[in-house]
């Protein structure tokens, strides 16, 4: 019987994205394992001050949460040399009291450290569970982006060293910065004795190592459910939903002249949406944490500045909703443009049709597959305005059928969901 469940890889809840994914995933294991106690495992570590803001809304479940394996080696939102020292030392540490600690568990008890807590949390569960999304993966083949690779697998090393049941669930894995990369994770990711990918990209790349027990199903967050919000908005006309990334364009050999373009060709579509489609554009923040200093509220101010220098009447949300919430927020919107994925899926569990922008690995085109929107998806990296506004004015034409579409192909992925959790119900 499953008694003690952990859930590994906790993120922010300012993070809609990922809020979205593990509300979903604690719904869906209590559905399952009723009476079980569950630990959600953070990359954050307990001394940041924003620890539980970082939580805020998963502590309202019967949930404990507590610092994870090999957490963020930064607290805080500073960044400096001596910042970067400071990860490095903590990283180091970090390293050595976790294989110590396994070895000589009486050590870890005798110091009683957050590392010997959540090995020992580990160690007492029944199953742990690699929560969804995407953070296997290194965008460059450098320092950072190997120390990030290996952080991030660590907690199955740990697992599978204290013998537990393993299951990767939902995850899009990849891509990597080099075949060195891949192959290391993959073999972090034969350990685990089943894995669960949301996407046919990252299937077919496990089936390529021949990774055991896998299998494809959908994003998690397909199974949210809408919360009512009321009427938030009052606007006479048709809402354009818009999210946007503050992305670093990685894959690009100019960053700066590629994030202009991205910015550049979204603002004339809006634009153009607002003056021949009479859409009223609202900005929809996804994403509020701060990745290197940055948020997607940053990107979100650049275009709206440019929106007040041409009089465009605009909206930018400023609550703070859970997953839920969010859900009910772009059932609100007759269309989104949306560059988050997860904006994209808590659309479509809200039947409001979409248009994509890929931005990393294979998950979005995935993702728009299942929904049979494939046709509307485009490349952050070569984003052309005019043929992203002529798919809005498909959209619109096309809005009832579609949304048709999108509440069938949803109810078929919320099923599958749960085909798939019950499965975990071992002896």
């Amino acid at each position: 019987m499953i008694k003690n469940i952990v859930i590994t890889h906790g993120y922010s809840d300012s993070n809609k994205g990922d809020l979205a994914i593990t509300q979903a995933t604690v719904d869906s294991l209590f559905n399952c394992f009723p009476f079980a106690k569950i630990t959600l495992m953070s990359s954050f570590r307990e001394s940041d001050p924003d620890f539980w803001y970082h939580n805020r809304k998963m502590k309202c479940n019967d949930i404990s949460i507590i610092q994870g394996i090999m957490p963020t080696p930064y607290v805080g939102g500073n960044s400096s040399f001596f910042v970067n020292v400071l990860a490095v030392i903590r990283i180091i540490f970090d390293f050595i009291e976790t294989r110590l600690f396994l070895k000589l568990p009486f050590l870890g008890k005798l110091l009683a450290n957050k590392h010997y807590k959540a090995i020992l949390v580990m160690k007492n569960a029944d199953l742990i569970v690699v929560k969804g999304g995407q953070f296997i993966y290194n965008d460059k083949e450098d320092l950072r982006g190997n120390i990030f690779l290996w952080r991030t697998l660590q907690p199955i090393y740990v697992a599978h060293k204290l013998k537990k049941k393993i299951v990767v669930l939902s995850q899009s894995i990849g891509g990597f910065a080099s075949k060195k990369s891949e192959k290391y994770a993959m073999k972090y990711l034969s350990m685990c004795d089943k894995v669960i990918v949301r996407e046919q990209l990252s299937f077919t790349l496990l089936k390529k190592y021949q990774i055991k027990n896998i299998d494809l199903q959908p994003d998690m967050a397909f199974n949210i459910h809408l919360k009512n919000i009321g009427n938030i908005f009052k606007i006479d006309k048709e809402i354009l939903g818009v999210t946007v990334v503050n992305w670093s364009f990685p894959e690009s050999k100019s960053p700066k002249k590629t994030k202009q373009q991205y910015v550049n060709n979204l603002f004339h579509v809006i634009k153009k949406a607002s003056e021949e489609l009479n859409l009223f554009p609202v900005f929809i923040p996804q994403v509020t944490v701060k990745h290197h200093g940055k948020s997607d509220l940053d990107l979100i101010k650049e275009i709206t500045e440019k929106m007040d220098r041409f009089e465009i009447k605009y909206q930018v949300v400023s609550d703070d909703y859970d997953a839920s919430q969010m859900a009910s927020l772009y059932s609100k919107c007759s269309i989104l443009i949306g560059t988050r994925l997860h904006s994209c899926i808590l659309s479509a569990v809200a039947a409001t049709p979409v248009i994509a922008i890929r931005y990393q690995g294979f998950k979005t085109q995935g993702v728009m597959e299942m929904l049979g929107f494939e046709n509307f998806v485009h490349d952050i990296y070569n984003l052309q305005g005019e043929d992203l506004f002529n798919d809005v004015r498909e959209v619109l034409d096309n809005k009832e059928s579609l949304e048709n579409q999108v509440r069938r192909k949803v109810k078929r992925l919320q099923a599958e969901i749960e085909l798939a959790m019950s499965s975990l119900k071992i002896k």
